[in-house]
């Protein structure tokens, strides 16, 4: 295989490898919480899974980058780069509630070409590689058809990211535009946008891991994200330009 494939193989792998340990971990509820500096969650199992990722890819491929939402970063010379949130939804995970996951994507000379995001306790996986398709659960992924905003459902996050952000406005914006709106977001908001399940996420924060893993998904499940000021913007193409100037107003750039 080319440098691409096997690296490509090797997220689906990885992913997988590292998902079926968050969830042996989950099941056992036996994993300490703590608070990081900036008030997030982080649990021993969000530093061990990422250790795991960290050590597989980079003893096969050590000369790649690798960044990751624990550990931070590592230098490369190969022009690839991995990045990986070991348990996207801690604050669920730590509760005991299913809506996490794991994510890796893949990037060649800063453009993410490929990504894997498995939620465990679910049964669920989507993947992508640019130009092949997004993949559920072993059959096609693909988003919703509604391109009106009265007829939308759009995910977002707590209302504390919008005032940690200063976009409350952006909030009462999407409140007042989308048909309607719901509270699922991490890793789960996009897999449910990703399958056609929802319109579309607006996210006032997120960090490149966060997101790089889903933007081959979003694209070749047939969508667009856009960033916006810390955060941004995912949704079906034919909405896209739509829900993004709807709240272009409120988006502070």
């Amino acid at each position: 295989m080319d440098a691409h494939s096997t690296r490509i193989q090797a997220l689906f792998d990885t992913t997988e490898q590292v998902a079926a340990f968050v969830l042996t971990q989950f099941l056992s509820k036996n994993f300490a919480i703590s608070r990081k500096v900036d008030g997030s969650e982080v649990t021993n199992v969000d530093i061990e899974a990422e250790r795991i990722a960290r050590k597989t890819l980079l003893e096969q491929f050590p000369d790649d980058c690798f960044l990751g939402e624990e550990s931070g970063g590592v230098a490369g010379t190969s022009g690839y780069r991995w990045v990986v949130d070991p348990i996207d939804g801690t604050a669920s995970f730590a509760r005991g509630v299913p809506l996490f996951g794991t994510l890796i994507g893949l990037e060649y000379e800063n453009k993410p070409f490929a990504g894997m995001a498995v939620l465990p306790a679910l049964g669920e996986r989507i993947s992508a590689v640019q130009g092949q398709g997004a993949m559920h659960n072993g059959a096609p992924a693909k988003m919703s058809e509604v391109s009106t905003l009265q007829n939308t459902m759009i995910c977002t996050t707590s209302f504390d990211y919008y005032r940690q952000t200063g976009s409350e406005s952006l909030h009462k914006k999407l409140m007042e535009c989308a048909g309607s709106t719901r509270g699922w977001s991490d890793c789960y908001g996009y897999l449910l946008l990703c399958t056609g399940k929802i319109d579309g996420v607006v996210e006032p924060l997120l960090h490149p891991w966060d997101v790089i893993p889903w933007l081959p998904i979003i694209t070749e499940a047939g969508g667009q994200f856009s960033p916006i000021a810390q955060g941004g913007i995912a949704s079906s193409a034919q909405l896209h330009d739509t829900l993004y100037h709807a709240l272009h107003d409120d988006i502070t750039n």
